[in-house]
């Protein structure tokens, strides 16, 4: 499955390809949106993306934790270091966002972002994100604990923005 949009395209595959764990493992800024995961019987529980520009690999997104019955999933977004900043990452949640709510009919989309990434925060909000709880010191990262926030998107709230 491909979805493109201009100067971006994300191509599902079935597991996190080598050069991106690598990527992954390497950078200590890695800051996952969600980290559970589920495993609903016969369905899958998660949809996986490379990000690609210009046939680049610059990162992964992914829809964890779907549940069809009550078509909702997390959001996970990955962007390899010399790739961010440049908007990559609101492009990807973008369609993302579309894709679920018009293709895949979810109904709820939800997103973490721990506390100190003031970036994915601001950015989450701009898309239409709610905050809608906090998970105190849920994170352990260099020697510190830190505070997951908790977001909601609704499908009804999407369609009153477009």
């Amino acid at each position: 499955m491909i979805i493109k949009d201009e100067g971006i395209k994300l191509v599902s595959v079935n597991a996190t390809s080598e050069i991106l764990k690598n990527k992954m493992l390497a950078d200590n800024a890695v800051i996952n949106m969600t980290e559970t995961k589920l495993y609903p019987p016969n369905l899958p529980t998660e949809i996986l993306f490379e990000i690609k520009s210009e046939e680049k690999l610059i990162g992964e997104f992914q829809f964890k934790s779907i549940r069809w019955f009550n078509r909702k999933a997390e959001l996970s977004i990955f962007i390899i270091k010399e790739y961010r900043e440049k908007g990559f990452a609101k492009k990807t949640l973008k369609l993302a966002i579309n894709f679920a709510f018009n293709r895949l009919n979810l109904h709820r989309l939800e997103a973490e972002v721990i506390s100190f990434n003031d970036r994915a925060k601001k950015l989450i909000e701009e898309l239409g994100f709610k905050e809608e709880g906090r998970l105190r010191e849920a994170k352990y990262s260099s020697g510190k604990y830190y505070d997951i926030i908790r977001y909601g998107f609704l499908k009804s709230e999407f369609l009153a923005k477009e």
